[in-house]
């Protein structure tokens, strides 16, 4: 944990939390460095520095942190870093906060999207099958728990729901658990092989894109993805011989997946979710069909190409924040605002798309848009630049191989995924290097 040191009060401290994330942390520690951040912001000179979490003992009465923000990625998992950070709410800006990773329930987020207007599939909420370890327990009587437990019939939801169908566990991620469902037979044999978890029963859908976008605050990243790719750090190519395509949503479907995406973030008060949504083959509407993930695959191995927008993201969110000192209510949510537009758009029949740009309106407040898109305009008008020179280092360079060693265990392999890894992301160099402007002489003018 963090001890409160004396600081200057210009000097605004960015503390990091991933233990199981070595890229992204590396990289986002990696980039502040480079930039060696002193912003100017009304009038005002600051000075970002950058410590990680550690675990250690605490005094829980009066407990501090001298962090102005945290990137949080990992304290669910530890009950020692979670009831530190659920304490210290109150004096930091915490990406994610502790009762965001309370709302991670898909049934909920499921039912709660639905009812204000987007499109979801069909979607049944399923007890869980094996009670084994409830009948065992000396603590339950069962006379008195399982008459309180209705009989259902399965195959009656399954003909609801449709074919195919995805059977889901209700929590978790990573697509464990999940299976595909082509008839009842399916749906009953996945069913009784499912364990103790409770699932939901959703709707496929036939669609022609994959969509997943990962959002950190209101900066919306929609990225193509392979659901059939055999392995999972190869879902986020393009298919087996392309590894991006820029042009694979159109303007109106950029601008709706990530309005859907930010809606609810802002909803749940989500700074960092991902949003996976389809968009139909029949319809042409976009479903989104799994969006409780408020702690996103943020890994160099997976992502890839898309690797150092996230990183930049992280590093002006986080920035943005502790120099502001914009806060958040604690257990504070605006959904009677959301439900406001929700009844009004109901009792007026509003289309579609109306209901979407006033919800994303609400969640631009949430997330001061407009204040960010200013602050990074003028107090960081070069970041994109120098940001462009650190993921061109050796440093970063380094980054890469060593994350290869750490995922890629067969040996013989690695050499190859060298070569992937570093290829692809010297791609995303030149891809930046012309979106900047910026030709070999110009870069070599900037970094003098």
């Amino acid at each position: 944990m963090l001890e409160n040191d004396e600081k200057d009060e210009n000097t605004k401290i960015i503390g990091i939390m991933d233990p199981n994330g070595f890229a992204l942390r590396a990289s986002v520690e990696g980039l502040m460095d480079h930039l060696k951040l002193n912003v100017k912001h009304k009038g005002q000179n600051y000075k970002i520095e950058h410590r990680r979490i550690m675990s250690r003992a605490y005094n829980v009465l009066g407990v501090k942190t001298s962090c102005n923000a945290i990137l949080n990625r990992g304290a669910h998992w530890n009950p020692h870093h979670n009831s530190f950070f659920t304490m210290v709410m109150p004096q930091t800006y915490l990406l994610n906060d502790m009762v965001s990773f309370k709302a991670i329930d898909k049934n909920t987020s499921y039912g709660q999207m639905y009812d204000l207007g987007l499109h979801i599939p069909r979607t049944w909420a399923i007890p869980q099958e094996d009670y084994s370890e409830l009948l065992d327990s000396p603590k339950i009587d069962a006379d008195l728990i399982f008459p309180e437990h209705e009989l259902f019939d399965l195959k009656a939801i399954g003909d609801e729901v449709g074919y195919p169908a995805f059977l889901k566990p209700q929590s978790g991620g990573g697509w464990v658990g999940v299976e595909k469902v082509d008839d009842y037979p399916e749906l009953y044999k996945a069913y009784k092989k499912s364990g103790d978890k409770p699932l939901n029963l959703q709707q496929a859908i036939n669609y022609k894109e994959f969509v997943r976008t990962v959002g950190v605050g209101p900066q919306m990243m929609p990225m193509h993805y392979n659901a059939s790719a055999k392995h999972s750090h190869d879902r986020y190519l393009r298919n087996e011989n392309q590894a991006i395509d820029h042009h694979f949503l159109s303007a109106q479907e950029h601008d709706e997946v990530s309005k859907i995406t930010k809606v609810i973030n802002a909803f749940y008060n989500w700074d960092h979710n991902s949003c996976e949504s389809l968009i139909s083959k029949d319809d042409g509407k976009i479903y989104p069909i799994d969006f409780a993930n408020a702690y996103p695959d943020s890994n160099i191995i997976s992502l890839h190409f898309f690797f150092p927008e996230l990183v930049k993201s992280m590093v002006k969110w986080l920035t943005y924040n502790a120099i502001t000192g914009r806060t958040k209510t604690v257990f504070g949510r605006d959904w009677d605002d959301y439900h406001a537009i929700m009844n009004q758009a109901n009792n007026e029949n509003w289309k579609y798309m109306d209901k979407l740009n006033e919800y994303a309106a609400l969640a631009d407040k949430h997330f001061s848009t407009f204040q960010f898109e200013n602050f990074c305009n003028d107090s960081l008008s070069d970041f994109d630049i120098k940001a462009l020179e650190f993921f061109e280092s050796e440093q970063f360079e380094d980054i890469i191989s060593e994350s290869v060693k750490r995922y890629f265990k067969v040996p013989h392999e690695v050499p190859e995924k060298m070569m992937h890894y570093h290829g692809i992301l010297k791609f995303w160099s030149k891809c930046e290097s012309e979106r900047l402007g910026l030709s070999s002489s110009s870069k070599t003018e900037a970094q003098v």
